[in-house]
């Protein structure tokens, strides 16, 4: 569901009766968990209330009362219990709505069984237990109005059909008639009503829940590139660090080579532009779903590759160095490509390891850039021993960890020239 349809509804009055389709299963849904906890409030009361009601069988009826009390207790009942638990699945609405309706239908069937078998001037007193049932169960068990009204249908048939069968005498027989097709009418309009509300109460409930995404969203994004910001890297890091079995994730950082220079040639609109553009390009050359980039600040982007294994984060980081070279963005002086320099580095990640990841892709990345920039380190054909002479104790054996993460294929290629 997107908020502008949310709210086009709202604004339409579209909501009436009906959604939809898309909007028509999220309402069922959530609908589902109501009617669940409806069905679990009313149960009690329904079966005390219906059950009391042999008072009224011995005082009018005695000759069938005890007949009333089997159908009560050992098939009416039985029915409503049933149905409850029944409601209690994961089934479609219109399954909840025939179990919800067999309670209120089986109790009115046995008000109109009793009703048959006497033929005393009671009985016609008897037989209007039917007509509250009826508005019972279309105000209170909140069945779809569609399905509400097949439910008064067949009641209607079944109450006036047992009255004309029964030989009631005209006067009972009109009031019945006239008093439960009133019930009909009355019940389904309060029915109809509480529908739309219920559907529009549903659409108010989504659009602040969307507004609330959005705005969430909306916090964890960088305002000129689009991509997330670190807030949504930290809640991803959060979210890896509690999953088990633990596996590696790789970090890429990335980092626009000689953007400063790019920035005062080309002008503060271009530079934007330009990290934009790459911006752009970075989430159509991952993978999965939950791979994630970042911008991580200023002409800086991370990515992260939750289980990835080394030899496959290089290939990534070196897709997306030659991808960004091959944009063709010029310098001022048309010299010169905006190429990007990037750090990798692999490990797993606990409750304390992402900084230690990102320390170490950064840590990577100075060496790429050391090492003459536009260009992915370390590599798979990159040895320790080709560190940059620059880089100082601490920072060398920084980078050699990150080698004997990515799994450096040993002396055989360490004459190999870094081009």
């Amino acid at each position: 569901m997107q908020l502008d349809q949310v709210d086009q509804l709202i604004l339409d009055r579209g909501y009436r009766l009906a959604f939809p389709e898309s909007v028509e299963a999220a309402y069922h849904a959530h609908r589902l968990r109501f009617r669940q906890r409806l069905s679990n409030a009313v149960i009690g009361p329904s079966l005390v209330c219906y059950n009391v009601f042999l008072v009224v069988d011995y005082l009018l009826l005695p000759e069938t009362f005890w007949l009333s009390v089997a159908i009560h207790l050992f098939v009416v009942s039985p029915i409503i219990l049933l149905s409850s638990v029944c409601m209690q699945s994961d089934c479609d609405h219109r399954t909840q709505d025939l179990c919800t309706a067999l309670g209120p239908v089986a109790m009115i069937c046995q008000v109109m069984v009793i009703y048959a078998l006497n033929d005393n001037e009671a009985a016609q007193h008897y037989q209007y237990l039917a007509i509250f049932i009826l508005i019972y169960m279309n105000l209170s068990f909140r069945l779809e109005y569609d399905h509400a009204i097949i439910a008064s249908a067949f009641v209607l048939a079944v109450y006036n059909g047992t009255l004309l069968a029964s030989g009631t005498p005209l006067p009972v027989l009109i009031i019945g008639m006239m008093a439960s097709g009133a019930a009909c009418y009355l019940s389904l309009s309060g029915n109809r009503q509480m529908q739309r509300d219920a559907r529009h109460g549903f659409l108010r409930h989504m659009q602040d829940k969307l507004r609330i995404e959005e705005a969430r969203t909306e916090a964890e994004r960088d305002a000129l590139t689009g991509l997330f910001n670190r807030r949504r890297l930290e809640a991803v890091f959060a979210r890896l660090a509690t999953q088990t079995p633990k596996r590696p994730a790789a970090v890429l950082m990335i980092d626009v080579d000689h953007f400063k220079q790019f920035n005062d040639q080309n002008g503060h609109l271009a530079g934007d532009l330009c990290l934009r553009r790459i911006a752009e390009l970075l989430p159509s050359l991952i993978r999965k779903e939950d791979d994630l980039v970042v911008r991580f600040g200023g002409e800086e982007f991370l990515v992260l590759l939750p289980a990835t294994t080394a030899e496959d984060a290089s290939r990534i980081a070196e897709r997306i160095r030659a991808e960004v070279e091959a944009l063709g963005i010029l310098h001022a002086d048309g010299g010169m490509r905006v190429t990007v320099s990037i750090g990798v580095t692999v490990d797993e990640i606990t409750a304390g390891s992402p900084s230690g990841l990102i320390a170490g892709a950064d840590t990577a990345l100075y060496a790429a850039k050391q090492a003459g920039r536009n260009r992915v380190w370390p590599t798979p054909l990159t040895a320790p021993k080709d560190l940059p002479e620059s880089l100082e104790g601490d920072e060398r054996e920084g980078i050699g960890h990150s080698l004997q993460d990515l799994q450096p294929f040993g002396d055989e290629v360490a004459d190999v020239a870094l081009v």
